[in-house]
């Protein structure tokens, strides 16, 4: 028993000087409040900082979260520990990039508490987009007022752009590279900046023009001197021009022609001009119409005489009724003349034109030009030489070649000789 009581003082005294020594620790600990990402929980801990509080608990801490207080903090009995996740986000604004990290979770908490203008500020993504976990990237362009000056006036824009040029591609709907400004496109766009726009623009139209015919003269022995005819007509050609321009602010500065090229060649007229000479016609002369009667006898005066008068009173009815039936047919009633006749019309450029009647020139019409005869006498033109005739009508002048007297239409002069003869003597009559 006596070994055994020293053994068991000595073990209560163990116990006593555990025990005692339990309850210094137990005093020596402090009660910590641990948030860890939403998650609470209350530790009790010797551990003198919070970074050795949170290892001991087995939390990981990323270099992005927010701990409070800090980690190289002090704990003490009542220490509230929070971690808090933030997200990291790069904020450009107009054109300056910014690194921030931020606990919450749309662009437009990432957004608070910097400074620019909101207000007709382009923000992308929109401000309610929920952030990644990861790397995040914000965009804002602030609006700003820019004043053009150029061709159309000066007018006054709200751009969200960060260069002159991005603001000009935005509001100046007919902008081209080759236009050109006072300030460079590149620079950064300033709220209040104005800027000077010349426009200059090069482009290609493509004209059609006429290319006027060439006349050539032949001299033809088949055809009297002094005479012409057209054989071939001629008609104008045409090419096309491609011309390239250079405007300044909507004026053309200058031109060149770039191509050209003919997309009608031009038909060269020929005129035959005669040089055979002929004998002079001979001078128009007039023939005497004659007519003769007869006397009738009667062995019965009275007979006789009454006869006479009946007979006299219807020989001149019947010569009335005559007459006027030969002006409507066109029976010759006038003395017969002789002279040249040429005729106009063919490929001579007349046809068409004016005639000394007023009237238009129209080669097939049955019409001829005296120098003299009162314009709408109407004639019997016949050709001798194998008594084909014509009735035609003055309403022009001419001719005024020596030994001619009648200018027939062409259509006319074909009723009674070949055109080719360019000349004949005819014998013609006055019927009204």
């Amino acid at each position: 028993m006596a070994k055994k009581a020293p053994w068991i003082i000595s073990a209560a005294t163990v116990c006593v000087l555990a025990a005692g020594g339990g309850g210094t620790a137990f005093a020596m600990s402090n009660e910590v409040a641990v948030d860890a990402y939403g998650e609470q929980s209350t530790v009790r801990t010797f551990s003198p900082t919070v970074a050795e509080v949170l290892e001991a608990q087995g939390i990981t801490v990323k270099d992005t979260d927010l701990v409070t207080p800090s980690l190289d903090s002090t704990v003490s009995d009542g220490t509230e520990i929070t971690i808090e996740a933030r997200r990291p986000v790069t904020v450009t604004i107009d054109g300056k990039p910014t690194e921030v990290l931020t606990t919450g979770t749309t662009v437009s908490d990432a957004l608070s508490g910097m400074e620019f203008r909101a207000e007709g500020a382009k923000v992308t993504p929109a401000p309610d987009t929920e952030l990644s976990d990861d790397a995040n990237t914000v965009e804002v362009i602030t609006r700003k007022n820019i004043t053009f000056v150029g061709q159309y006036g000066e007018v006054t824009f709200g751009v969200n752009a960060l260069t002159v040029g991005d603001a000009m591609d935005q509001v100046l709907t007919d902008i081209e590279p080759t236009d050109v400004t006072d300030v460079p496109r590149e620079s950064a766009v300033e709220d209040g900046m104005v800027v000077h726009v010349q426009r200059l623009r090069e482009g290609e139209r493509t004209v059609t023009e006429e290319i006027p015919f060439e006349t050539k003269t032949v001299e033809d022995d088949t055809l009297p001197a002094g005479t012409t005819k057209v054989k071939t007509e001629g008609k104008n050609g045409t090419r096309e021009k491609v011309i390239k321009e250079t405007k300044e602010d909507g004026e053309v500065t200058a031109t060149e022609t770039v191509s050209e090229k003919v997309t009608v060649e031009p038909t060269t007229e020929v005129v035959l001009k005669g040089t055979k000479e002929e004998a002079p016609e001979p001078e128009e002369t007039q023939e005497s119409s004659s007519s003769s009667s007869s006397d009738s006898s009667s062995d019965d005066d009275s007979s006789s005489d009454d006869s006479s008068s009946s007979s006299g009173s219807s020989s001149s009815s019947s010569s009335r009724k005559s007459s006027s039936q030969s002006e409507e047919s066109g029976t010759p009633s006038g003395n017969v003349s002789t002279c040249g006749a040429s005729h106009y019309g063919d490929g001579d450029g007349t046809h068409g034109g004016p005639t000394a009647s007023g009237e238009t020139f129209d080669r097939n019409a049955m019409t001829a030009a005296h120098k003299t005869l009162p314009l709408g006498t109407k004639l019997r033109v016949t050709n001798p030489s194998n008594g084909k005739s014509v009735v035609v009508r003055i309403n022009d002048r001419g001719p005024y070649i020596g030994g001619r007297c009648l200018d027939l239409s062409s259509g006319a002069f074909s009723q009674i000789a070949d055109l080719g003869q360019g000349h004949i003597t005819v014998q013609y009559q006055k019927i009204s």
